[in-house]
């Protein structure tokens, strides 16, 4: 059967710059696109749906049953057309990953894509960096400030995050995947605004940062050190590398 894609909005892709993220290590690159589809009002675009997603069947809105899926939002950056891809899930098997992969790289063909991650690290490296499958748009990259690193993840990328970097030469696709990391047992909200914000800076894209790391930071201290969160948010606040939630 391959990728089924049910068009919300018939619309031109080709060309067109795309953010994607999927649940992974911390959550890192859902929470971040997440946010910048709620703080933008993303107007959904089209369901990408595959047999391989787990076959569980969601109430939308207005309280009518969709089919798993993938969805495509557009999202408008002062007068800027841009793409989001994110779901709950991807495809359980190798070929549904490859299968949805190549469909995103093929409706992005002649764009840029940029994949947001999440890698797994100790509690004091706090790092965002970039990786691509080609020289010439490595040295793009290089060229606009991007950390590009050559030796990392030294155990390669897994999952459509991988599939889509690696084959977007294939079809002729600028795409790239943006790494931060992260303790990774839960949900990493820091992460995720640190994610957002170097984006941000080395794309020189108008995207807000709407994750309020702090309060979510208050919230969970809170629950733990009921009578002294306040304190240990202020020392944290002070030294911000210290800690990853």
């Amino acid at each position: 059967m391959g990728v089924l894609i049910d068009w919300l909005v018939e619309t031109e892709t080709s060309g067109e710059m795309l953010l994607v993220a999927m649940p992974g290590v911390g959550d890192v690159g859902k929470l971040a696109i997440d946010a910048v589809n709620c703080e933008l009002d993303a107007e959904p675009i089209a369901r990408l749906l595959h047999p391989a997603l787990p076959p569980l069947a969601t109430l939308d809105d207005n309280g009518l049953l969709m089919p798993p899926h993938i969805l495509l939002s557009r999202i408008d950056l002062d007068g800027k057309t841009v793409y989001t891809l994110t779901g709950n899930a991807q495809p359980m098997s190798s070929e549904g990953q490859f299968e949805m992969a190549n469909k995103v790289l093929e409706l992005f063909s002649g764009g840029e894509i940029l994949v947001l991650a999440g890698m797994s690290a100790g509690p004091d490296r706090k790092e965002i960096f970039t990786i691509c499958s080609s020289a010439d748009y490595r040295i793009e990259l290089e060229k606009m400030g991007v950390d590009v690193r050559r030796d990392e993840p030294k155990a390669g990328v897994i999952g459509m995050a991988a599939l889509i970097t690696a084959m977007g030469p294939i079809n002729n696709v600028r795409a790239s995947c943006n790494i931060a990391t992260t303790i990774g047992n839960s949900a990493d909200p820091v992460a995720a605004q640190l994610l957002l914000e170097t984006i941000r800076k080395w794309w020189s894209l108008p995207l807000p940062v709407p994750i309020d790391a702090t309060a979510r930071l208050a919230a969970k201290l809170k629950e733990m050190h009921p009578n002294k969160a306040e304190d240990l948010v202020s020392e944290m606040i002070s030294a911000p590398d210290s800690l990853y939630m």
